[in-house]
Order: C-alpha cells, then sequence, then structure tokens
C-alpha cells in the first residue's frame, strides 16, 4: 500500500493518499501530545538547498513522534575531506540513521542515492521534480477546511516551470477530481510542460474570477537564468494578486502559497492587509505551514511505523 520511498507522489495510490489524511487529522487533534512512535529511531535530515519550513517541519515531526534528528550538512561533511557520498551514507546508516529526509537541486538524485543503502528516503523537494510532501500538506489544509475537493477548480499562479509542488500537483489534485488551470508568463508556462488534464492560460484576469482555491507559488529567482523575466515589477504588475484584482476573486475564495511569500511580488502588501483585516479566513498561509507538521508525522508513521 505504501512504498519504501517517496519521492514521486504518483507512487501514491488514493487510498494511501487517504490514509496520510486521516493519520494527519488523528495528530492535528492531539497536537499537544508527544507520542513514541519512533521512541529509539534516528532520522537524518540532509538539506542540500536552503530551507526553512520543510526542515523545521519535519524535525518537529520527528520530535513529536518521539524520534531523534540528526541533521546532516554537506556544508561541514568529510566530503570536504575528500568522503564521497555512498562512505557517508554507510556511516550514517553505521550510526544507526533509521531514514533520510533529502532535499537536492539535481532530478533524480534521491532515487540514485536511495539505491546505495536500504532505509527509507522521503523527500524534501527534489530540483525541478517534485515535492510530495508540500502537495499532501495542501490537499489535508483544503479538506480540514471542509472544502470538496471534487468540486474545485484551483488556479495556480507563478513559474510553473519551476515548481516541483506545480509537478506534484499535476496528480494530487487530479486523484481527487479538483480542476486545474495554470496561469504564467510564456517563458514560464511551457505547453508541452502540461498534461492533458490540466487547463492553462497567460492572462490572469480572464480566469481570475473561476477559482475557488487561488495558489501562488513563489517567483525562484534562484533558479532562473538571466532575462527570464523582463523585470519583477512587470510580472508583479500582471501576474500578482493586489487589491484591484481582490475584486476579481470569487466570493469566499482562498488563497494558499508554499511559502515563504515574496510580498510586493506574488501579493501585494496592501492585498495582504486588506484581506487580513476583512477576510483573515480566506488566507491559508499559515494553516499550511501548521498542517505540514501533522502530514508529515503521518508519512513517517507510515514509513517507518505503519500501525
Amino acid at each position: 500500500m505504501f512504498p519504501k520511498n517517496l519521492f514521486n507522489l504518483n507512487d501514491l495510490s488514493p487510498s494511501a493518499i487517504e490514509e496520510i489524511m486521516s493519520r494527519a487529522a488523528y495528530y492535528k487533534k492531539r497536537k499537544n501530545e508527544v507520542f513514541s512512535l519512533l521512541k529509539g529511531k534516528n532520522i537524518v535530515l540532509s538539506f542540500w538547498e536552503p530551507s526553512t519550513r520543510t526542515r523545521v517541519s519535519f524535525e518537529m515531526a520527528v520530535q513529536k513522534l518521539g524520534g531523534r534528528v540528526i541533521n546532516y550538512s554537506p556544508d561541514t561533511s568529510s566530503e570536504k575531506k575528500g568522503e564521497n557520498l555512498k562512505d557517508t551514507l554507510n556511516t550514517l546508516v553505521a550510526l544507526g540513521a533509521d531514514a533520510v529526509v533529502f532535499r537536492h537541486r539535481s532530478p533524480g538524485f534521491l532515487n540514485l542515492i536511495s539505491r546505495m543503502v536500504d532505509i527509507p528516503f522521503i523527500s524534501g523537494g527534489e530540483g525541478c521534480y517534485q515535492h510530495p510532501t508540500q502537495a499532501l500538506l495542501d490537499l489535508f489544509t483544503l479538506r480540514d477546511r471542509g472544502v470538496k475537493l471534487s468540486e474545485i477548480k484551483v488556479i495556480m499562479v507563478g513559474d510553473i516551470l519551476h515548481s516541483r509542488v506545480a509537478r506534484s500537483h499535476f496528480y494530487a489534485l487530479s486523484v481527487f477530481g479538483a480542476g486545474l488551470t495554470l496561469v504564467a508568463p510564456p517563458v514560464l508556462l511551457p505547453v508541452e510542460l502540461v498534461p492533458d488534464s490540466v487547463s492553462w492560460s497567460y492572462v490572469l484576469d480572464d480566469v481570475l474570477p473561476d477559482g475557488d482555491v487561488i495558489y501562488l507559488l513563489r517567483v525562484q529567482q534562484e533558479r532562473q537564468g538571466k532575462g527570464l523575466l523582463p523585470s519583477l515589477a512587470e510580472y508583479s504588475a500582471l501576474y500578482g494578486i493586489n487589491e484591484k484584482r481582490i475584486s476579481l476573486l470569487k466570493k469566499g475564495a482562498l488563497l494558499m502559497h508554499p511559502g515563504p511569500v515574496n510580498i510586493g511580488i506574488e501579493i501585494s502588501r496592501g492585498a495582504v492587509e486588506f484581506l487580513q483585516r476583512n477576510y483573515p479566513q480566506r488566507i491559508l498561509f499559515q494553516e499550511q505551514a501548521l498542517n505540514g507538521v501533522f502530514v508529515r508525522m503521518a508519512v513517517l508513521d507510515l514509513l517507518l511505523g505503519g500501525k
């Protein structure tokens, strides 16, 4: 039912995703408790790209399940002294590592290294490939709000080209019957990337009124070559949520973002302040971050506990 490793959401059956949602709900109801499921187990967190939300979320998940966190940083590892990755992984296993949560900029890297040692690997984000636990926590956040996924349309706006979150949602949203429309400038939305089941547009204002959920993707300046976007100000004017565009939103439309939010690019400060003042329940950014802990507890539970 549940694979040994979690790199790709497509490897999860609908029933496996439902089980994750169910266990995450269980842990959220008992959010003040500490469990013993991972007692005596060591979980290595190895993030080869900067991360705050995902890394801290996994740390909290491990600790709330009673496990121990080992932070392995390549910047301070023996690799700088000439030790290769396989030697390092074998050393970690010998020291008692029971699973590895990994983030890396190169797609396919996790699949390669997971063959070197016989312990579970969980993706914390892999290049421009997928970020499975982010998509899972997004689904959980909507379900936790009482949203019926089969009845909604999600408008996903931003850097589709470089987004592992978008690639995870190509599968995750479709599994539960949600509609998905991608919106971005042509340079960030190659049509050959869009699955048959997903619609797309280059003009945000044309599709914004149809969205039950507006999912804003971070403009990933660190992944872009020079010249992809003429300017961030132009991107914000055409694709950012501002006070004027709020008037185009469907009544009750929810806003999501994987974080961190670039205020002034994906959404204007004025729009954030207006929503916080008048419709704070429609901004799910902080709920997503909180729910990430419970979803990652559920994933660790199923990979290492299973009962």
